[in-house]
This record gives C-alpha cells, sequence and structure tokens, in this order.
C-alpha cells in the first residue's frame, strides 16, 4: 500500500492499516522525507507492540514534479490512499458549523488532487486509487474530467454504525445482526451526528433490516436522536476505520458489500457491491439508480453546491458564490479541476495565516 502526502487523516490511515495484517508493504510518500520516516517509526512501533511488522518504507515524493511518475510507477502499489488539501479541514473551521458554505473552500482540495490526478494519470498504474479529500464530489469532478479515482471512504460510512446501534439496542438484539443500506451525501452525516439534529435532513435513501425484518421506520427516527460528536482532529480516527472497511473488501477473495462514497463518476455516496477492482451499485429492491443519483444531487445544495456537470464543473449555490465574494473580492460561481489553483490562490490569500 502506498500512502500519498502524509497529513493528519494519512497519519490515522497508516497506524490503522499497520495493526491490520492487510498489508505485507506499506509506503509513505511525502516531501519530507524525514517527515515520513518519523510518522512510520511511530507506526512501526505501536504496530509491532500489537504483533504486527510490515514492511515500512519512506519515499521522497513531490507529485508537483513531474519527475515523480518514474517513482510512482517503481512502486507499482496494489493500493495508493491520498489526501491531500492545501488547507485540512480542521484549519478552516468546524464543518459542522462553519461560518463558509463546506464548497466554499472546496478548491483547496480539488487543486491538488487535479495536479495529483495528471501524475496518476501518466504513471498508468494498475493499482486501486482510494481519494478522501471530498470524495462526494471531487472524485466524480475527476472522474468527470479525465482520470479519476476508484472511490473514496468515509462519509455514507460513518452513520450506519449509529443506525446499527440504535436499532440493536431497540430491538435488544447484536448491532451487527443490522443490515443497512444507505444512499447518502456528505452533508448527510453532519445533520445525523449532532447535539440536536435538525427535524429536517438533507435527501437520503434508507433501508434496514433486522432478522430479515423490515425495520426501516425505526432507523428513520435514530437518525434523528442526539448524537453529541466532536469535530476535531479525533474524526480523523473515524474515516481512518471507514477505510479499513473499504479495504478489507476491495481485498476479499470473494463478492463483497460495503458503502463507499466517489464512486463511478456518481455524486455522495452508496452501498457497493465489489469484486476486485470492479465496483458496482448494490441498491435495495425497488430503488433505481436514476432515483438514488437524483437522492445525492439534490443533497449537494446543502454542501453550497447546486449543480455538477457532466465535464466535472461544479456550480455554487448564490450563498456561496456570495462567501467567496465576501471573501476574495473576486466573483466566483463555478469550479473546474483545470480553475482550481487559481481560485485556491485567491482563498488562501484572504484566509488568515496558519499559526
Amino acid at each position: 500500500m502506498l500512502i500519498i502526502s502524509i497529513g493528519e487523516l494519512g497519519t490515522h490511515v497508516l497506524e490503522a492499516v499497520s495493526r491490520s495484517g492487510l498489508f505485507r508493504r506499506i509506503v509513505v510518500a511525502s516531501r519530507s522525507g524525514l517527515k515520513a520516516q518519523q510518522r512510520l517509526n511511530n507506526a512501526l512501533i505501536g504496530a509491532g507492540l500489537d504483533g504486527y511488522f510490515p514492511r515500512f518504507e519512506a519515499v521522497e515524493l513531490d507529485f508537483n514534479d513531474p519527475a515523480c511518475v518514474k517513482q510512482l510507477r517503481a512502486l507499482a502499489p496494489d493500493v495508493i490512499f491520498s489526501a491531500p488539501s492545501l488547507r485540512p479541514w480542521w484549519r478552516t473551521g468546524d464543518p459542522a458549523t462553519g461560518a463558509l458554505p463546506f464548497a466554499a473552500l472546496m478548491s483547496l482540495h480539488l487543486a491538488p488532487m487535479a495536479v495529483l490526478r495528471e501524475r496518476m494519470a501518466e504513471a498508468d498504474l494498475d493499482g486501486i486509487w482510494i481519494a478522501a479529500s471530498f470524495p462526494d464530489v471531487i472524485n466524480p469532478c475527476l472522474s468527470r474530467s479525465g482520470y479519476g479515482p476508484h472511490c473514496g471512504v468515509g462519509n455514507v460510512q460513518e452513520p450506519i454504525a449509529k443506525i446499527q446501534a440504535g436499532v440493536g439496542r431497540a430491538l435488544c438484539i447484536d448491532p451487527r445482526e443490522v443490515a443497512i443500506r444507505l444512499v447518502a451525501q456528505h452533508a448527510f452525516e453532519y445533520y445525523v451526528m449532532r447535539e440536536e439534529p435538525s427535524d429536517a435532513l438533507p435527501p437520503y435513501q434508507l433501508q434496514v433490516l433486522a432478522a430479515g425484518e423490515d425495520v426501516s421506520d425505526l432507523g428513520h427516527q435514530i437518525l434523528h436522536e442526539p448524537f453529541p460528536f466532536p469535530y476535531d482532529l479525533h474524526f480523523n480516527r473515524v474515516t481512518a476505520s471507514a477505510c479499513l472497511v473499504a479495504l478489507r473488501t476491495l481485498a476479499a477473495t470473494g463478492p463483497s458489500r460495503t458503502h463507499l462514497p466517489g464512486v463511478l463518476g456518481l455524486p455522495g455516496g452508496y452501498p457497493v457491491l465489489v469484486e476486485g477492482k470492479r465496483l458496482q451499485l448494490d441498491l435495495a429492491e425497488g430503488w433505481s439508480v436514476e432515483a438514488a443519483v437524483a437522492t445525492n444531487t439534490a443533497s449537494l445544495p446543502w454542501d453550497g453546491i447546486d449543480a455538477l456537470d457532466t465535464d466535472g464543473t461544479v456550480h455554487f449555490t448564490q450563498e456561496t458564490s456570495r462567501a467567496l465574494h465576501d471573501l476574495t473580492g473576486h466573483a466566483i460561481e463555478s469550479l473546474h479541476p483545470s480553475e482550481a489553483a487559481r481560485q485556491a490562490r485567491w482563498i488562501l490569500d484572504a484566509l488568515p495565516a496558519d499559526p
């Protein structure tokens, strides 16, 4: 497994994967070889104490440099994980209560991902690319404008345990016996995992089965229950767990079911059936692909996005455009991967400097 860019999320993924037994070799690639080695050594000690000793390697790699393509080819990873950002969400405010619509800062994630996409496309690797930077929208942006990731992690996966635990508690059964199919977009979890959930939730589809019995009404009820949640650096541990779920599914020897965001060039997250590198939607009986995609498309305005075009262009809501104009002084109504770097520079110039 290759982890490109070792930020906070990448570090949590590294620590989790090191203890999973899924990979014999784990490589961390960073612009700072020393940082990569330090994070690896931390993982080595912790994993070793748990009885796991994968082969660790630190590589100095800058994906802004076209020369990295040769390095990527030489590494030939089976799985690539990336979540680069010019400034991560935890340095720009709480995503659940931020003053800016979430999409207003999308270019800070899309800009580095667009560069990495070009390197990945040129390297023509055979591995699975997991991209975790706002995958519900950035992954389809990339896939609709050229080469794109296979999938993301997090988001649609993360409210599922809340539903399973609530149903298990209500019915006095093991939560692992609760089978769920959920269609939801990124914004959804921020409305169901908070101290006081709002009465209105972003559009979603849900099926909940307990011992073969449909208890979806109970699932809907549980989504509205209070669920105080710390949207701070600890949140990365949850996403790392979601990544492990995805990795185990992708490594399964036969067909396996899970939930993933950012698949097949579609917005939002879906239940999927995975067989090797082949992913397909695994919707509940009676659900159509068209209705599932329409559900997640209708959720985009909750993140500040009006529409996502077939060429990967994102159109912002009026609220997002106003917020961007107030912040940068520029009229910004849309975003395409080719424009991400310029838009990100305007935003970074306007935001307070990192401490």
